[in-house]
């Protein structure tokens, strides 16, 4: 039996052979709902139950550290004592968390990444892409190349928008921090026994990171064989802050959750779902719940009091108003409905909290990460301890130790090494002092060339074209002059006749005339 607290002076227990049926616990800030998830989950370790607490914000993780007796605990059925614990982290912080994207599935990373339905449906189709195919899908990394992969090979159903939305939200979710939550090694369930916190207190800068147990979940749903009813639940999972996870869901994530609350509890599994705001669950996932454990609700709207009116019926009839009692209850006491031992909902009743047998302040760091299991902390570290290495004689040594025979062969194999690792001397470079002596000589004489043909050629025709273009006229004249070149030359034969056929003399008189003519002409 698990003890709640008092009604009365009567102790109120839960049999925890009907723990598998699953639970809530619920209630506003500072109502007491974080120290009964303490009192649950401590009772649970001390009888054998491997324990997993989500601890968002970071005050429920002194399961390592003797509580205080307090007087409300006279009936009680435990005194304070410490329990032995691994503390869990999304960061290097304690041991790290870590899943394969594979195994937790592609509807619960769709929630972490707040994606729509068409970018959910294009997640589904890369996680049935890469199971085809053989593709390793552990990392955000690995995600992110098989996204690639399939639109370079243009598979069906695949949009380049969509893509690059969800490979946007995937960077981010790097930037963050929380990408570190998938890779390897992922979570081995041998390494999930006793008491285990995840401390999420240093990554609620995104609050969907509260999710993480439901990867969890998934994966003992996955893994975990059918036992049917037990005595005592094998596993028990605390989800804190568990309406982010179903805030905004949709039909597919709804559905999962349903599925796995209806068949984990064959494979000896006990789920409480721990939350501010009952009204925030589902109907079908409250449905699923048969403990409820509810302490003081603020309504402030008209949809706020109908869903509070549907819990309130969810409830057997009693001689209270639960609906009432629900505003008004004082801290530490709630109203609770379970099972009794036949299996049948106990009529709803106030009950006094008990405190819990391990602290309830916010223990330091260094005092949580010395009380996890060290090997856990290595196993699963990024970073892992870097081994200095040995140094030559070291090695020799530790050869001819173990196998003496291998002396010689050792020194033979380290002499030829040495000799294959020498240097070779090179000779004097002469020839290729004297390549470049010739490419510096022909960059010379390029670059002098140049300059002459620059000199001679192209500042004389730029100089003229100047000329030409100060008068339009000489245009005219050069081009005339073009022409009558052109004529003499195609004529040269008949020219260099014509004087022979002429009196020298006479040729002269009208050579000198015609000139004189021209002259004048041009003036």
């Amino acid at each position: 039996m698990i003890d709640l607290g008092v009604s009365g002076k009567s102790v109120i227990s839960i049999p925890e052979n009907y723990l598998t049926r699953h639970g809530l616990i619920a209630g506003s800030t500072g109502s007491g709902k974080s120290r009964t998830m303490q009192v649950i989950a401590e009772q649970l370790a001390d009888n054998g139950t491997n324990v997993f607490v989500s601890d968002v914000k970071g005050d429920a993780s002194g399961f390592c550290i003797e509580g205080k007796d307090n007087k409300r605990n006279a009936l009680a059925g435990y005194r304070p004592h410490g329990i032995e614990t691994n503390y869990w982290s999304i960061s290097d912080r304690f041991i790290q968390l870590r899943f394969s994207l594979q195994a937790a599935g592609s509807v619960l990373l769709s929630r972490m990444l707040s994606l729509n339905p068409t970018q959910e449906s294009h997640l589904s189709l890369v996680f049935a892409y890469a199971r085809k195919n053989g593709l390793p899908l552990d990392s955000l990394e690995n995600l992110l190349d098989v996204l690639d992969e399939m639109l370079e090979r243009k598979e069906r159903g695949m949009s380049r928008s969509s893509v690059n939305v969800i490979e946007r939200k995937i960077l981010a979710m790097q930037e963050s921090g929380i990408g570190s939550l998938f890779g390897k090694p992922g979570l081995q369930l041998n390494d999930f026994s006793g008491m285990n916190v995840l401390n999420l207190s240093d990554s609620r800068k995104n609050m969907l990171v509260s999710i993480a147990p439901a990867f969890l979940l998934q994966l003992l749903f996955e893994k975990l064989p059918e036992v049917g009813d037990v005595e005592k639940p094998k596993y028990a999972i605390f989800f804190d802050e568990a309406h982010y996870l179903f805030k905004d869901s949709n039909k597919s994530l709804r559905d999962l959750m349903v599925t796995i609350l209806k068949q984990i509890r064959s494979k000896g599994v006990s789920v409480f779902f721990v939350t501010q705001d009952v009204t925030d669950l589902p109907d079908e996932i409250l449905g699923q719940l048969s403990t409820k454990i509810i302490f003081s609700q603020k309504v402030f709207t008209q949809k706020g009091n109908k869903k509070l009116n549907a819990l309130a019926t969810s409830f057997p009839k009693s001689d209270i108003d639960v609906m009432e009692r629900l505003k008004r209850l004082s801290p530490g006491v709630a109203i609770v409905s379970t099972l009794d031992g036949n299996g049948n909902q106990t009529e709803p009743g106030e009950v006094t909290m008990f405190a819990p047998a391990t602290a309830m302040e916010v223990i330091d760091d260094p005092t949580l990460l010395e009380a996890s299991d060290p090997k856990l902390i290595e196993k699963y570290s990024r970073k892992k301890p870097v081994k200095k290495p040995k140094s030559e004689k070291e090695i020799r040594t530790a050869i001819i130790r173990e196998k003496p025979e291998l002396k010689q062969s050792h020194e033979t194999s380290k002499t030829t090494e040495n000799k294959t690792n020498k240097p070779k001397k090179r000779g004097p470079a002469f020839y290729e002092g004297i390549f470049r002596f010739l490419l510096k000589l022909l960059d010379f004489m390029l670059k002098v060339i140049g300059k002459l043909f620059s000199a001679i050629i192209l500042k004389p025709i730029k100089i003229f074209l100047k000329y030409l273009a100060r008068k339009p006229v000489r245009i005219i004249y050069f081009i005339l002059l073009l022409i009558v070149i052109y004529v003499i030359y195609l004529n040269w034969d008949l020219i260099g006749r014509f004087p022979d056929s002429l009196d020298f003399s006479q040729a002269s008189h009208t050579v000198a005339y015609s000139t004189a003519c021209i002259f004048l002409w041009c003036r």
